[in-house]
């Protein structure tokens, strides 16, 4: 089951959030992941997306899900933000949806 299509069905979620943010070409922190919901939506285009949750069984579902065409650009990690240790200006854009 996809998950986004379920939640976000009319694409509001990911059309606001592509209205807001250009991603393109961007490296992308994602924090809170779970299953890859947003990270689908918003990889296409960008450099990279680091897709972080501590759930490691939310990391797997969304490393199994990942579609082929975007598996070069997104690495999932099994962590917590307070737990990665994050290189100063890695990161273009942070991310976090249903995370606060």
């Amino acid at each position: 089951m996809d998950h986004g299509q379920t939640m976000d069905p009319e694409g509001i979620e990911t059309g606001v959030i592509h209205d807001l943010v250009d991603f393109k070409n961007k490296e992308v922190l994602e924090i809170g992941c779970g299953t890859g919901r947003l990270t689908f939506r918003i990889a296409p285009g960008t450099k990279s997306v680091l897709a972080i949750d501590p759930d490691e069984d939310s990391i797997e579902i969304a490393r199994e899900r990942t579609p082929s065409n975007l598996r070069s650009r997104i690495a999932f990690m099994p962590t917590s933000i307070t737990d990665v240790a994050l290189a100063d200006n890695a990161f273009d854009i942070a991310v976090l949806s249903w995370s606060i």
